[in-house]
């Protein structure tokens, strides 16, 4: 292989992911790579595959072979595959696309620049060498590893094993380093963010971790992503209401409202559990926003199961919603004691009824906005009218959520926080902003 050489990198799935997709990124940096985004000019395409839930796989053997269809044009290519996908099937995926040159497990991701015959030249720390891929004033800050639960239905535990906390000098000085960069908005993400700490510390940490966050310059929003249920109690939700900059939003999946479902699931929880957090939520911050997530069609939920489900979302008023139809993945619990009997079919119906109840919901909250002034982060601007800027209040994430359009006949920059009057509401997630 050349000593200089183009890569073309691809990452599939979660924010999670693309950290690790931004840390590779930096690492191809300080070598010889040269990082290019026309695969065709690519020497070797490097792809960050998920491969979590059917769909997720689905989406990363499409890009494989994508990849491999270059590769047919340029037999000198090579393709490296790594990621959640290469985790759980390697021996598979090597037997059934040979065109991969490398399937690289994720304990050796951040080896593949040396695997690809270069010497990476590193200035202090692989986080300080790191890449963004958002752009510059908002960035994932990911705090841990793996996930100690036990949910019938998910294959992360197997994939990325047990929960691993990283210590609170290293988030702090990585927080820094992005805070120099010019980050306004730390997303912290993991799989279980809520329980931080307690397997280095002994106890949850995260709000120790935050009062340290906080205290950086620069950064002013902090969004917290994946809390779980059981570890989010009134303490939690009081020092989110007390906190300077942890926004008043957070992303807690559910994944169903019924005691018999959530047992079945593993969910370590019931319905009051939920019920209980909503309250809180309603007493100390009103004005908070919620993403949540639900799964439909499990072995086990019956149409009464589902209709109750829908009554419960009814009340709930979650702000965000998502819904994802029940998959039947190898090696978790639910796969070994249940057989999936809810038809495909059924289950995207349960899922567009679910996401129709929701579509109302997210636009009678938006509407309750309008006429209120609100702070926005300008994240660009729009891709059919591209002199019109983009930006999120805190009740939205970025590239999750919805976005507001924001009418003013001042320049902004993309960046900066800009103070602006909601005057409507478009496509039902999104707004509209005059900034005077």
């Amino acid at each position: 292989m050349k000593k200089s050489i183009n890569v073309g990198v691809i990452s599939l799935g979660c924010p999670k992911n693309l950290v690790d997709t931004e840390l590779l990124l930096g690492k191809l940096n300080a070598s010889e790579a040269k990082l290019v985004n026309n695969l065709d000019e690519a020497d070797v395409i490097l792809i960050n595959t998920c491969g979590f839930i059917d769909a997720a796989k689905e989406e990363s053997i499409n890009t494989i072979l994508e990849a491999a269809n270059l590769k047919e044009i340029d037999p000198n290519k090579k393709i490296v595959v790594t990621g959640c996908l290469v985790e759980r099937y390697k021996n598979e995926l090597e037997k059934e696309i040979p065109e991969v040159d490398m399937f690289i497990d994720l304990k050796e991701e951040l080896k593949i620049p040396e695997k690809l015959g270069l010497k990476p030249k590193l200035e202090g720390s692989i986080y300080q060498n790191r890449i963004l891929t958002t752009p510059k004033h908002t960035a994932y800050l990911k705090i841990s590893e793996g996930c100690d639960h036990t949910c019938a239905f998910c294959a992360i535990p197997k994939i990325r094993g047990k929960h691993r906390s990283r210590t609170i000098e290293s988030i702090i000085d990585e927080a820094k380093l992005l805070a120099d960069q010019g980050v306004k908005e730390l997303n912290i993400v993991s799989q279980d963010t809520s329980f931080y700490g307690t397997d280095i510390y002994g106890k949850p940490m995260l709000w120790e971790l935050i009062n340290q966050l906080e205290k950086i310059e620069g950064i002013k929003w902090i969004r917290l992503y994946y809390l779980y249920p059981t570890t989010v109690n009134e303490d939690f939700i009081k020092k989110m209401a007390d906190s300077e900059k942890v926004v008043k939003y957070f992303e807690m999946p559910i994944q169903h409202s019924e005691d018999k479902i959530l047992k079945d699931m593993m969910r370590g929880y019931r319905k009051k559990r939920i019920e209980e957090i909503l309250n809180w939520k309603e007493k100390y911050i009103p004005e908070a926003a919620i993403r949540t997530a639900v799964i439909v069609g499990f072995p086990t939920e019956t149409e009464k199961d589902f209709e109750a489900l829908k009554e419960f979302i009814k009340d709930a008023k979650f702000d965000w919603l998502g819904v994802f139809t029940y998959s039947h993945e190898e090696g978790t619990p639910a796969y070994e004691k249940f057989e999936d009997i809810v038809s495909q079919e059924e289950k995207i119906r349960r899922k567009n009824e679910i996401l129709s109840i929701q579509e109302k919901i997210t636009e009678e909250k938006n509407r309750q906005l309008i006429g209120k002034e609100m702070e926005i982060l300008v994240d660009g601007f729009s891709e059919e009218w591209d002199t019109l800027p983009i930006g999120r209040t805190y009740r939205s994430a970025y590239e999750i959520d919805g976005i507001t359009y924001i009418e003013t006949t001042e320049p902004v920059k993309v960046g900066e926080f800009v103070k602006g009057k909601i005057k409507d509401v478009v496509d039902v997630s999104d707004t509209v902003a005059e900034v005077e």
